[in-house]
């Protein structure tokens, strides 16, 4: 008579744990924010290991930023697997682009559309990283330690969303190159979905180049790209072979061919014949997102839009930092207005005055140290928002030098050639502070703070204060530093 008391009662509790587990399945599905799903759900189906397949589990390669200058700290991740085997050529320089012609459809009922290349990271892995990207409020998914972000979107950035509603096309493209990213892909994608849940997915497309990854950043953003598109957004991915750090390589160049690689997109909607399924898709003052591997959260994204909208910039840039926001990063291709770069470099190619950002350029320099925008004469700085309209026609693409031209990198170059154009009103905002860690990022938001802490995130103008007063001509002379021992001065345009 116990026993079968026993058995009765163990049976009444499965009966009431299935109830509450499918309760909570109806809670979690019906969830949203902003109006838009989140799908917190099953993954589409990913292929899984071969059974044969026994990897033993490592930490990711941290990735670094394409720069001559060495990170030093480290990120926590999702353990992901020692390669089995190696990248598989076939995937070299592929493109994964949306079928336009049909409507999209929750990640549930979307079928694979691709495999793995490649035995680098398992289905588990994936669907933490995944998981971890659309859980986007939490700053600790298990597994995973990230910057913290603020939860609310301030109202300030209401009219970025109401200038592309109704109009049926994509305002604003984000851009990516990605290599080597799982150590910073878990909130760099979360920030990036975040601003278009916001935005409007109907109104965004992202574009990403991946570079031959082999810690699992392919096979994430594969799995990510389903649930991009269910939001209603684009979702570009393409591969590439290239690797601009190769012995031989002229560096720039390459990395110039990847950036022009992920606004491809751009061209192609531009593009006459008589089959364009993207044509008509990118609105004529359509804003491209360019951003780096860095740390980063909406608000950053948000502000740098923002700005440039309401400047009315051509070109306008964040702050990258290193050593937690002490030594700024994109020294080599940013030069103020006065031609100089932003922290001064001797001969000796030491970088003893590092902490005296723009000694030459007062009115730099001032706003600088109050938080405010200011013109410069080029800048990057981990992220860039740039008029796309130039890039769809062709009138300005990244590059490399020219013989007999100064050594510069790419975004050097681009300035260059924008003022060459009358499209000189380059903006760099030092509330808006990036790092190329998780770690890194942390420590910077301490150091440089949030955006929300030097800007009024409620108030959806400008303030008087922030008002640029544009300069219409470059400076005279610009410093050519092909290697940090050897400047010089050059011509600007």
């Amino acid at each position: 008579m116990t026993r079968a008391r026993y058995y009765q009662a163990l049976l009444a509790g499965a009966v009431i744990a299935t109830v509450l587990l499918f309760l909570l399945a109806q809670v979690i599905r019906s969830h949203n924010r902003n109006g838009f799903a989140i799908f917190h759900g099953d993954l589409p189906p990913i292929p899984e290991f071969e059974p044969s397949d026994k990897p033993e589990l490592h930490e990711p390669t941290i990735n670094e930023p394409e720069s001559e200058i060495q990170q030093t700290s480290t990120s926590n991740s999702v353990p992901s697997e020692t390669p089995s085997k190696q990248w598989d050529d076939s995937w070299n320089d592929k493109n994964f682009w949306p079928n336009i012609s049909k409507s999209a459809q929750t990640p549930a009922s979307v079928s694979t559309g691709w495999t793995l290349p490649t035995n680098h990271i398992s289905h588990t892995a994936v669907e933490k990283y995944v998981r971890s990207i659309l859980d986007f409020e939490n700053d600790s998914p298990p597994g995973f330690e990230r910057v913290s972000c603020p939860s609310k979107i301030g109202s300030r950035y209401s009219l970025l969303r109401a200038q592309a509603a109704g109009s049926g096309q994509v305002q604003y493209f984000f851009a990516l190159s990605l290599r080597q990213s799982t150590g910073i892909i878990s909130r760099l994608m979360s920030s990036i979905i975040e601003a278009m849940r916001f935005l409007g997915p109907e109104h965004c497309a992202i574009s990403i180049v991946e570079g031959r990854s082999d810690d699992g950043t392919y096979e994430i953003l594969a799995a990510l790209k389903m649930h991009v598109e269910a939001m209603g957004a684009q979702f570009f991915l393409t591969t590439s072979s290239i690797k601009p750090k190769a012995e031989g390589e002229d560096r720039i160049k390459r990395l110039s061919e990847l950036r022009n690689k992920a606004l491809e997109p751009l061209k192609v909607s531009a593009a006459t014949g008589p089959i364009n399924e993207l044509a008509g898709m990118f609105s004529p003052d359509a804003l491209i997102i360019f951003i780096n591997d860095v740390g980063l959260c909406p608000e950053d994204i948000l502000e740098l839009v923002f700005q440039h909208v309401n400047q009315d910039a051509h070109m306008t840039c964040a702050f990258d930092w290193i050593l937690d926001g002490t030594l700024f990063h994109d020294v080599w291709v940013s030069r103020s207005l006065v031609g100089n770069t932003f922290f001064e470099i001797p001969h000796d190619g030491s970088w003893s005055y590092s902490q005296d950002l723009f000694f030459d350029d007062p009115d730099g320099r001032r706003r600088f140290d109050e938080f405010q925008p200011f013109q410069v004469y080029s800048c990057w700085g981990g992220m860039a928002v740039l008029d796309a309209a130039p890039f769809a026609e062709g009138v300005v693409s990244f590059r490399s030098s020219k013989p007999g031209e100064c050594l510069m990198g790419e975004p050097m170059l681009l300035a260059k050639d924008l003022y060459r154009r009358g499209r000189g009103k380059i903006l760099a905002v030092p509330a808006v502070n990036l790092a190329y860690s998780d770690n890194e990022a942390v420590g910077t938001k301490d150091v440089r703070g949030y955006v929300h802490d030097h800007i009024n995130v409620s108030k959806s103008k400008l303030d008087q204060e922030e008002i640029v007063s544009w300069q219409r001509a470059p400076p005279a002379m610009v410093k050519c530093l092909p290697t940090f021992d050897n400047p010089s001065w050059v011509e600007p345009t």
